[in-house]
């Protein structure tokens, strides 16, 4: 857990509120993780980290959710992370995107690691994005993004491939 809150530490520099809310996350996911006879002792701090990153902050980025460290997230407003959407390393996410389940459960997004997200992006649905994609702003996601592509639009369609879309 400490590994991941310096990461995500780091990366926001800069951003109190984006550091706040990261911590609040990776708190929430170790009382999360704790032992099922153990587990209770989190409860009240759960249903406050539901209510201030919720109903405060304006955010859904749910505990159960599997996010590698080194997170940043711009602006954090609008978020919605769905529980079973899983994230790898230091990915990037900006204000206003969904990333959730298509239709049942079972139906969400894998993203690797170092990974892009723009503003207005929505990425639904039992997918792979690879590592190091870009996704445009306002794109709606709903197919398998190659790794290092970079993808825009509605439905979002890839304008460029290689094994490093964006440069080092």
């Amino acid at each position: 857990m400490n590994q991941g809150i310096l990461q995500d530490w780091g990366a926001n520099a800069g951003n109190i509120r984006s550091r706040v809310i990261l911590v609040l996350f990776r708190l929430a996911q170790w009382f999360y993780r704790l032992p099922a006879d153990w587990r209770w002792l989190g409860f009240p701090y759960l249903a406050f980290y539901e209510v201030f990153i919720g109903w405060v902050l304006g955010i859904e980025l749910n505990h159960k959710a599997s996010i590698g460290p080194g997170l940043k997230l711009f602006h954090g407003t609008a978020l919605v992370i769905h529980g079973g959407s899983v994230i790898g390393s230091h990915c990037t996410l900006r204000h206003c995107t969904t990333i959730g389940m298509k239709s049942s459960p079972d139906d969400v997004p894998l993203i690797g690691d170092h990974v892009d997200v723009g503003c207005n992006s929505v990425i639904i649905g039992r997918i792979k994005i690879g590592d190091g994609a870009v996704i445009g702003a306002g794109s709606v996601v709903v197919k398998d993004v190659p790794a290092g592509a970079v993808v825009v639009g509605n439905p979002a369609r890839q304008v460029h491939s290689g094994p490093s879309a964006r440069p080092a």
